[in-house]
């Protein structure tokens, strides 16, 4: 088993060249042999759950992935808590075709919900996530880690949903080394940090619903309400490009004045700024409103500030 830790960012399909560009940039100036970028993959996956979403509601995600002519199953469960990163346990297998093991699964500390084996029974596919992927390995003073950056779809029978991200995963060092490097590339190329995994967008298709994290318990302390309202901010945000409805900035907007409560006054002062520019953004022509807001790189470098602050208190 494995703690996979990462940092999610979305970005615009017409940005991606910019990213592939900035990262190759990277790696050219290195005097590092680790630092390459690798082979484009193919990658094909389907999800497994019944059809009450069982193992999600546990917090466990189940798959088949293909690539390279190899079959590896995959589970994935709720790790420790970062805030605004993916920080999961993961086990995987190499299996001999496109069919489950669920033998393997002993290896697995399964939640207590699960522990009524009968779901087994009742696995179908619920969804698939289907995309290309760009590699890139770097190392900077600090850290090792692999940046991908995934374009392609998540089908089921209720829908698809469009994914063109970027992930930074933590190989060794000190994961604000992530937050670090992502600044640089978001100095360049106008990306947001998210908080939606392919396997939430796969559930999403089906309930329609947008996930929320859960509100602390009162009494709450003021660090875990800045980490609840800057979740909140992060899920708005990319709900509005998901429904395409740039209404939902309000929500965002008002996520953001919940946050300024409890953050030290440089960053009260970068959340400012950037609803200023919200104010400017929403002048052009509706149609452009998006596409204006997922362009200023304003956006995720404040988001890359808070967040950063956020984990260098938890840790």
């Amino acid at each position: 088993m494995a703690i996979e830790l990462e940092l999610k960012l979305m970005i615009q399909p017409e940005h991606l060249e910019s990213a592939s560009g900035f990262l190759d940039e990277i790696c050219a100036l290195s005097t590092c042999d680790e630092m390459s970028r690798q082979p484009t993959l193919s990658l094909m996956n389907a999800y497994f759950d019944t059809s009450e979403a069982t193992l999600m509601e546990a917090g466990m995600a189940l798959r088949i992935r293909a690539v390279n002519d190899q079959f590896i199953q995959t589970v994935k469960t709720r790790g420790s808590n970062r805030i605004g990163m993916h920080a999961r346990g993961e086990w995987e297998w190499i299996v001999p075709n496109d069919q489950l093991d669920l033998s393997l699964l002993t290896d697995v500390p399964l939640p207590d919900a699960l522990c009524d084996t009968s779901w087994r029974d009742q696995l179908i596919e619920v969804y698939r996530t289907d995309f290309e992927r760009q590699v890139w390995n770097i190392k900077t003073a600090t850290i090792a880690m692999e940046v991908v950056c995934d374009q392609g779809r998540v089908t089921s029978p209720y829908g698809e949903d469009r994914i063109c991200e970027l992930e930074l995963e933590l190989k060794s060092g000190h994961e604000m080394g992530l937050y670090q490097f992502a600044l640089q590339l978001a100095d360049r190329v106008p990306v947001q940090v998210s908080v939606v995994s392919k396997a939430q967008k796969g559930v999403r298709l089906k309930y329609g619903h947008i996930e929320f994290p859960d509100k602390p318990n009162a009494p709450a302390t003021d660090l875990a309400l800045a980490g609840y309202w800057y979740e909140v901010w992060l899920v708005y945000w990319e709900a509005m490009h998901f429904m395409k409805d740039d209404v939902l900035i309000q929500p965002v907007r008002h996520s953001m004045v919940q946050l300024q409560a409890y953050l030290p006054s440089y960053l009260v002062q970068e959340l400012t700024q950037l609803d200023e520019t919200f104010t400017q953004c929403l002048t052009v022509e509706e149609h452009l409103i998006l596409k204006k807001l997922s362009s200023n790189r304003q956006v995720g470098m404040t988001m890359l500030m808070i967040g950063q602050w956020l984990n260098e208190q938890v840790i």
